[in-house]
């Protein structure tokens, strides 16, 4: 563990877990926060659009004073109830620093008031739009927005749509469930997540939905002609077995997936880009935009 993983670890033990229990999340959704605004730094390097999907806002940020190579679609995380926040823009920051990329991120309504099933027509709709730019494709998200990520390619698949040409996922959730029997083994550990709250909110996202499904839960779907899957993933993070569980079940099934795993990183470490993991971990995605773009 580096020294500033280290500190960051013991500073996280020293607040509450926000996904304790249902009613430390509840407790947190009541409280109206707006999504972050873009950050000074990516507004002197990109140009920023605001639009909407069918009344979903979305940001798009175009890289000034050069055409964009490929598509970044990045959905943010938050247990689908919180708003983007500041680290999901140093993670989108970061992937955008070696190769020009116009960058699109959907600020999706949120549970408990919304369910997924009301976004994902939406998400679909804007998918398809950036598929259309004739540019390579890369879908990216954290946490519950790595499923989203994963719905998105799942969904292209089955109806023999165009898939995007890398997946990058940061602390994903593969299993909405939150059954694995290594969870409690881990939970412990975990400065951050808790079962009972990240369960509360996954059953308010699905709304009449199973959570098995595989939009909410992909370790069920088949994972079988997927594009290329890369993980990030910190050990010390209660969804970690699930997300080891899908990339061996995609690479069994022929599916380019890969996890890369940080033993003492907590959930989406990538947001504080300052830790020597989360440098390794967005350097390794970055160069798998290159490649992308590249062909």
């Amino acid at each position: 563990m580096s020294l500033a993983m280290k500190v960051v670890v013991q500073a996280l033990r020293l607040r509450p877990k926000p996904l304790a229990s249902a009613g430390a999340i509840a407790a947190e959704v009541d409280r109206d926060r707006p999504d972050a605004e873009v950050p000074r730094t990516l507004l002197r390097a990109y140009e920023v659009r605001r639009s909407s999907v069918e009344g979903m806002p979305v940001i798009t940020l175009t890289p000034r004073g050069v055409h964009p190579v490929g598509e970044l679609l990045y959905t943010h995380g938050g247990a689908y109830v919180h708003p983007l926040v500041t680290p999901h823009w140093h993670i989108i920051g970061n992937l955008g620093l070696a190769t020009p990329l116009r960058v699109t991120v959907p600020l999706y309504a949120l549970a408990p008031e919304h369910t997924g099933d009301e976004t994902y027509p939406k998400l679909h709709k804007l998918y398809d739009s950036l598929t259309a730019s004739g540019l390579p494709v890369i879908a990216a998200g954290d946490s519950g927005g790595g499923a989203l990520a994963m719905a998105l390619v799942i969904r292209a698949r089955d109806e023999h749509l165009p898939l995007p040409d890398a997946v990058l996922l940061f602390s994903p959730c593969a299993d909405a469930t939150l059954t694995n029997p290594d969870i409690p083994v881990i939970e412990p550990r975990d400065p951050m997540l808790g079962r009972e709250g990240a369960l509360w909110a996954m059953r308010r996202w699905a709304g009449d939905r199973p959570l098995r499904h595989p939009w909410l839960s992909p370790v069920n779907d088949s994972l079988r002609a997927l594009p290329r899957i890369c993980v990030f993933h910190g050990e010390r993070d209660i969804l970690c077995p699930d997300a080891k569980k899908m990339v061996a079940k995609a690479k069994a099934v022929g599916t380019n997936a890969e996890i890369n795993l940080y033993p003492d990183a907590f959930h989406v470490f990538v947001g504080v880009p300052q830790l020597p993991e989360s440098r390794a971990a967005l350097a390794h995605a970055r160069e798998i935009i290159k490649n992308v773009t590249a062909t």
